[in-house]
């Protein structure tokens, strides 16, 4: 994001001191930060720049070197297929906004992304940049001029498909059930360049070992997470009931869930706003949730929801059921 903000000429530094941010905070490559903070920056740069294909663009100056240790070790594999096997296996290393789903179909393998329940709403940029990111890493990996079999994003036709087209150089369709990239099995077998199994084995224990300190890293808000749940319905949930409930007082698991980036109050809406999609698509009423998860009236879960989601409870259960029907 920040290189291509760069070579439009905007300032990655002045934008996030726009949005109260150190830019100081951003430089350290394997600092991680919370994802509605990812998504209010990449919101913030997208309108700046004026591009209606910003998260297009931003995927082509992926590189991989942006993907980390992750990059490096697709860069050791033998083939696209083995790196897009340590992709799947490893991509917590960058990040749990989005992940993706890989199936079978007719003889084509065919990636659809998905995102945790938990996730914040995200833009088509973020959709786009994942995928236009990984089309770029596939091409520069194997410095083979190589294309997907065809693209489907689950956002509306733009006014132009011109750009799409460009960067993917395949078939692109819109409004779609689901944003997925499908592929020719046969790509699995195209060699990278630079392959060092040797390197390989070594970057990829240093892999297990990044992400080993990931889930130690987010202890804390694990085991908050699990005693929110349990509370929810509950009237004394609370930062101090659920600290009580780990041993230890409430100033403390403040300052362990700020260490990993979280926060108390950010725990607690997103396992409502989780468990509120759930009951939906089951068919709960708006009554029931309200009594479930804890909210003093209906009208204030209706609320809290159009405000997380930017839908009205009946308008989420209806896109869910017509989701539904599509597939």
């Amino acid at each position: 994001m920040f290189r291509y903000l760069g070579s439009i000429g905007l300032e990655p530094a002045a934008l996030l001191a726009e949005l109260g941010l150190d830019p100081d905070e951003f430089k350290d490559p394997e600092a991680r930060i919370p994802m509605e903070l990812y998504v209010k920056i990449e919101d913030a740069a997208a309108s700046k720049s004026k591009d209606p294909c910003f998260g297009l663009h931003m995927g082509e100056f992926a590189e991989t070197g942006s993907w980390s240790v992750l990059g490096c070790m697709m860069m050791n594999c033998r083939t696209l297929g083995e790196a897009f096997e340590k992709s799947a296996k490893y991509y917590r290393i960058l990040g749990d906004l989005i992940q993706g789903r890989v199936s079978l179909r007719k003889g084509k393998v065919r990636v659809a992304l998905t995102v945790p329940p938990n996730a914040p709403e995200l833009s088509r940029h973020c959709y786009e940049c994942t995928l236009s990111s990984s089309v770029t890493l596939m091409r520069t990996l194997s410095g083979a001029d190589i294309s997907p079999i065809g693209v489907s994003f689950s956002h509306p036709e733009p006014e132009s498909r011109r750009e799409y087209e460009r960067v993917f150089r395949c078939p692109v369709a819109f409004g779609e059930a689901e944003t997925s990239l499908t592929l020719d099995p046969a790509m699995a077998r195209i060699p990278i360049l630079y392959a060092n199994p040797a390197l390989l084995e070594r970057v990829e224990s240093y892999a297990r070992e990044f992400l080993a300190s990931l889930d130690e890293g987010e202890a804390a808000a694990r085991e908050a997470t699990r005693l929110i749940l349990a509370k929810l319905a509950e009237e004394s949930l609370s930062v101090r009931s659920v600290a009580k409930g780990m041993a230890m007082s409430a100033r403390t698991l403040q300052s362990r869930l700020a260490s990993e980036g979280r926060r108390f109050g950010d725990l607690v809406r997103d396992a409502r706003l989780s468990l509120a999609k759930k009951y939906i698509r089951e068919g709960f009423s708006a009554e029931e949730i309200t009594c479930l998860l804890g909210f003093s009236e209906p009208s204030v879960f209706r609320k809290a929801f159009k405000k997380w989601t930017g839908l009205t409870p009946g308008e989420y259960r209806e896109r869910a059921m017509a989701d539904t029907r599509q597939r």
